[in-house]
């Protein structure tokens, strides 16, 4: 078999293997992002010379726009890897308000010629035609020389050379063939699969390490989330292992995904150190590792190269255009970002207390930095949840217009963001605005097919609109994109019980309450499951274990199971406390459904006409199981049939009886 052509580049103590896009420090392999290589790349190319910026960020970003900032982060990764071994030296020059200069010696080595070659005397441009094609071949345009002060050199190049560079090109082929498979081989279809991100373990105690570990995680999470071809678990999904010492197989046994994210963050002064791993779950195998320094200020920075590195090893094919959706811009504020995970930890953990920490701390991220559009759209899912009825903090008139202000705001700075999506979408909802609604909750989808979130809400919404069986799909695609979530896990639970699919209703309620036992709806939704399956008992000690066994809502639910289970005084009791507390403003359907679960079918009746025959109500009349005492009634069929309903029988006819 012939040797495979190699090209290189030395200086100092480094190589630069252009053939397999590598830089060795002596044998040491240097791990880069592919954006970094390639501005090295372009800078020993033209050693010597100016590059000037718009030419860099031309070569490296065609087509798109990106800040300069994006170019200075290159910059400064590089530095700061090239001058590890040799502090004093000097290699890339910044000519202020123009551009760099690589400024070391630079020797070119082909291997196929076994030439090795004074890059400062006698460096050769390839072809335009051939050097297009190489730089195709890698994804990159970085290979092609910028200056054209060396490109005349190219029109007198001899045609020795031009076999030489054809000999580089199809090895360069070849080599990122093997290369390609090889990585391919190395991750094993991971790519399609479901991967977790745990907290990166901190070196260090102190709470603020401890964020800095939580914080690696959600920007990878945020990041990685973009990628079709991969499903990431969510933020809340992982808090929860800040600090265990739980074997990572395990973990991602215990999460349901065939891949996990691990790595440890140490600070030194001003310098964080990362070290990452990706195990594979089924045989514990690591099947991509990679370390990093970098300074603290330019910490998001480097959470854009792990990303990179990490996304092309998972997805080799990966586009340019599509790598650089990977850089999320959230803030620069240290501050901001914690308060921000602070945030976002309570959010996870929705009770009525945590939803408050929550704006809390989001409230002080917005305040140290008013453009972090990420903190502004998790705001705003706050406010709005705020003025739910499981929440009830403030009126929902005041909820609903602190939800619009933040996802606005974070949609101004950001509209690629789902999570202000999909608060539109419920903003939208509450006002009847259904179409607008729809619009927003799969534009949420679309952006972002792994949060779950939106998947639940559209899930419900889809319920209301009389298509449960999407809405079911809906819910479930949001419990396996969060399986550790008590939210998602409820709201599965809620849905499968008015599918009429009791028994999996209970078993996800009881999931949620095992993940979070101060949760009210899961709780509610488990006495309610119980009741139907005359688990009388188990339904009213599950009453017991709430912390507010006086709200109006809990009331009315404990009565119609009192009276389901032909506890009449009991029911009539808890009836009586419920109407002392809410009077004639109750809601008209909780005591049509205890009536007739009495079997008081007059007044249940004169209750149901006064109820509100929006989308939501239509909904319950349509599938819900506590109204079956009142279908076999023939004034069920006349109470439809005079609001032109008619169509709601399409499942009412078929639970008529018990």
């Amino acid at each position: 078999m012939s040797q495979r052509p190699l090209s290189f580049y030395e200086f100092g103590p480094f190589r630069i293997n252009v053939t397999e896009r590598l830089l060795q420090r002596g044998d040491e392999l240097v791990p880069l992002s592919p954006k970094v290589f390639d501005t090295l790349l372009i800078l020993v190319e033209n050693h010597g010379h100016v590059v000037e910026k718009k030419e860099l960020m031309q070569s490296l970003w065609p087509d798109t726009f990106v800040e300069e900032s994006s170019l200075t982060q290159n910059i400064s990764l590089l530095r700061r890897t090239l001058a590890e071994s040799e502090t004093e030296l000097q290699y890339i020059e910044t000519i202020p308000k123009r551009g760099y200069r690589f400024v070391a010696k630079v020797n070119r080595i082909d291997e196929s010629s076994n030439e090795e070659l004074d890059a400062s005397s006698s460096f050769v441009a390839l072809p335009q035609r051939i050097s297009s094609h190489f730089n195709d071949s890698f994804g990159s345009r970085a290979a092609k020389p910028l200056l054209n002060g060396d490109r005349h050199n190219s029109y007198r190049i001899n045609s020795y050379l031009a076999a030489v560079a054809a000999c580089v090109l199809v090895g360069a082929l070849i080599t990122f063939g093997y290369r390609l498979q090889k990585r391919t081989a190395d991750t094993d279809g991971l790519a399609g699969k479901t991967i977790a991100v745990l907290p990166f373990k901190t070196i260090g105690a102190d709470s603020e390490k401890e964020l800095l570990g939580l914080g690696m995680a959600d920007a990878l999470i945020i990041r990685l989330s973009r990628l079709e071809e991969l499903t990431v678990l969510p933020t809340g999904s992982i808090f929860r292992y800040a600090n265990t010492d739980q074997d990572t197989a395990a973990i991602g046994r215990e999460l349901g995904v065939d891949g996990v994210l691990q790595g440890t963050v140490q600070r030194e002064g001003d310098v964080v150190r990362v070290a990452a791993q990706l195990i594979r779950v089924s045989d514990g195998k690591t099947i991509w590792s990679a370390k990093y320094d970098e300074r603290q200020s330019n910490i998001f920075a480097l959470q854009d190269s792990i990303s990179e590195q990490l996304a092309v090893s998972l997805v080799p094919e990966i586009s340019t255009t599509r790598k650089q959706s990977l850089w999320v811009k959230s803030t620069s504020n240290p501050e901001a970002y914690q308060a921000y995970l602070l945030g976002m930890h309570f959010w996870n953990r929705r009770t009525k207390e945590n939803l408050k920490k929550a704006i809390e701390y989001l409230e002080q991220a917005v305040a140290k930095d008013p453009n972090f559009a990420q903190a502004h759209a998790i705001l705003a899912d706050c406010y709005f949840l705020s003025g739910t009825d499981e929440y009830r903090s403030m009126p929902m008139l005041d909820a609903v217009a602190l939800a619009e202000a933040s996802a606005t705001r974070a949609l101004q700075l950001d509209n690629t963001i789902a999570e202000a999506h999909t608060v539109k979408a419920n903003i939208h909802l509450n006002r009847r605005q259904f179409d607008d609604a729809a619009r927003e909750f799969n534009r949420a989808i679309e952006l972002k097919p792994t949060y779950a979130v939106a998947h639940l809400r559209y899930g419900y919404f889809l319920m209301w609109s009389q298509r449960i069986e999407e809405g079911e799909s809906h819910m479930r695609r949001a419990q396996q994109l969060d399986p550790v979530s008590p939210v998602a896990n409820g709201a599965l639970g809620s849905i499968l019980l008015m599918a009429r699919k009791t028994d999996e209703s209970i078993k996800y309620s009881q999931r949620a309450l095992e993940l979070e036992p101060n949760a009210m709806a899961p709780r509610i939704n488990l006495a309610d499951a119980y009741a139907e399956k005359r688990m009388f008992t188990e339904a009213l000690r599950e009453f017991e274990k709430l912390s507010d066994p006086n709200d109006d809502y809990l009331l009315a639910d404990k009565a119609y199971i009192y009276a389901l289970a032909g506890r009449r005084d009991e029911a009539m009791r808890t009836l009586a406390a419920l109407q002392k507390l809410a009077g004639t403003k109750g809601e008209p359907y909780a005591y049509a459904r205890i009536y007739g679960a009495l079997g008081d079918k007059d007044k249940a009746f004169e209750w149901l006409e006064k109820i509100n025959l929006g989308p939501m109500m239509q909904a319950y009349l349509r599938y819900d199981a506590q109204l079956d005492s009142l279908r076999n009634d023939p004034r069920f069929y006349d109470f439809l049939k005079r609001h032109q309903l008619e169509c709601l029988l399409q499942n009412s006819e078929s639970h008529s009886g018990r």
